[in-house]
């Protein structure tokens, strides 16, 4: 049986600079977004070389994470749905 914890978020500095660059109004959706992750694991399995993060649809922007590690979900990238996936490959390479 798997353990249960209390997650909490690491946020990469790439995630805290995208987020800097929005509206309040996007913010707060992020925020929200974050509580449902911590909470639940909501979430898209990525596939092929990002298959070990997931993501979450927020408007036309997705938000990029890891729950790979125990009680801890990393939020690597946050942009919008046409640029997310290259700028994810640049950030990862």
């Amino acid at each position: 049986m798997s353990e249960k914890c209390r997650h909490v978020a690491e946020f990469r500095r790439s995630f805290e600079k995208d987020v800097e660059k929005l509206d309040r109004e996007i913010r707060d959706r992020v925020s929200e977004k974050i509580d449902q992750i911590l909470k639940g694991h909501i979430g898209e399995l990525l596939k092929g070389k990002f298959r070990d993060y997931k993501k979450v649809r927020i408007g036309k922007y997705r938000l990029i994470y890891s729950d790979k590690e125990k009680c801890k979900i990393v939020l690597v990238k946050l942009s919008h749905r046409e640029t997310v996936y290259d700028e994810l490959d640049r950030l990862l390479n």
